[in-house]
């Protein structure tokens, strides 16, 4: 059977590649506008093209519905390599990114020439190194995800994670401002604009500061070793502005406020402290609130990716087997594989 060209088509594969390439549709649409940050309704006619092209092949010849379906496969896999090197040449993404997109993108023509055997390898090799090189944030809520919260009082010594309200001992003074805080994140960015009106932001300086503080709760206080802290998702402040060119942000950790902490208790001379954890390479904060929302949304994120590979897997199977109706069963032959 030719791989791209079949014979014989019936609806329900039809129906399938159909289903599919309204999928590949959502996906193009999302990479986009997460990773391009382009504007929705320059992007919604997205949704409608993998279904049209379908379309068209179906009402041009059945037999090449295949053939649309990796012509769909080829543009996400483009976009896949296309969209981290735009954030590369925006964002100013540090050479290690460069070296693994560099990888990929040799190992992905070869794939695609070999495929679809050789679609395995580079499906393996995106899915052990996005997990070998978690960023900070990823490690964050992995882990606040499957540690118990620890009240203050009862808290064990070790890696922990503990929630209550700020507390501010020595102010910190804020970049922009002046603000009196407990630690702050300052960014600056280059405005740039294209010439068709869109705006990009280069990072040129981004600066993190934090000095010791204390975090309560019902049952008790502990000190907060401010230094290689990371503050993560904190609302940008209403001081942030644009100049001449520039956008100037800052985002605050002030006092009385909602936070999660994940570091290592240590007791020295007597006294409780949380510090960074070397093992785990881990000391982070984040907004209470923002927490909560990401555990609501996680799990709808993981429904969907459980999805997408059942529909990956069906669509495989289709391209690479006999299906055959016999009457009422559906006779699937593996043969083909070999």
């Amino acid at each position: 059977m030719n791989l791209f060209y079949w014979d014989n088509v019936d609806a329900l594969i039809i129906a399938i590649m159909t289903f599919s390439s309204i999928v590949f549709g959502v996906a193009y649409y999302f990479i986009l506008k997460s990773l391009f940050n382009l504007k929705a309704k320059n992007i919604r006619p997205l949704f409608a093209v993998p279904l049209v092209l379908m379309i068209l092949t179906v009402l041009y010849d059945p037999g090449y519905v295949p053939l649309a379906i990796w012509i769909d496969c080829s543009i996400l896999l483009i976009l896949i390599i296309v969209a981290p090197i735009y954030g590369i040449i925006k964002n100013k993404v540090p050479l290690s990114t460069i070296a693994w997109l560099l990888t990929v993108g040799a190992i992905v023509p070869i794939s695609i020439m070999t495929a679809p055997y050789g679609l395995i390898p580079l499906i393996v090799l995106i899915l052990v190194l996005s997990t070998l090189t978690p960023s900070k944030s990823d490690t964050f809520y992995d882990l606040q995800t499957l540690l118990p919260s620890s009240k203050i009082r009862s808290m064990a010594m070790g890696l922990v994670e503990v929630y209550g309200k700020t507390v501010m001992l020595e102010p910190l003074i804020s970049k922009i401002k002046k603000v009196p805080c407990i630690g702050y994140i300052y960014k600056i960015d280059i405005i740039r604009t294209d010439n068709k009106g869109r705006t990009y932001y280069d990072n040129i300086l981004t600066e993190t500061q934090c000095n010791t503080f204390q975090i309560t709760d019902d049952t008790g206080t502990v000190t907060i070793k401010g230094e290689n802290i990371s503050l993560l998702d904190f609302p940008k402040s209403e001081h942030s502005y644009e100049s001449n060119g520039r956008r100037y942000q800052q985002f605050l950790l002030k006092e009385d406020m909602d936070v999660l902490l994940i570091g290592k208790a240590t007791n020295k001379d007597g006294q409780v402290f949380v510090e960074k954890d070397p093992t785990k390479n881990i000391f982070a904060i984040a907004p209470l609130d923002y927490v909560y929302q990401h555990n609501q949304s996680t799990p709808l994120y993981h429904s969907f990716i459980r999805h997408f590979i059942f529909l990956i897997v069906i669509i495989s199977i289709v391209l690479l087997c006999n299906i055959n109706i016999e009457g009422e069963k559906i006779v699937v032959s593996f043969f083909s594989l070999f």
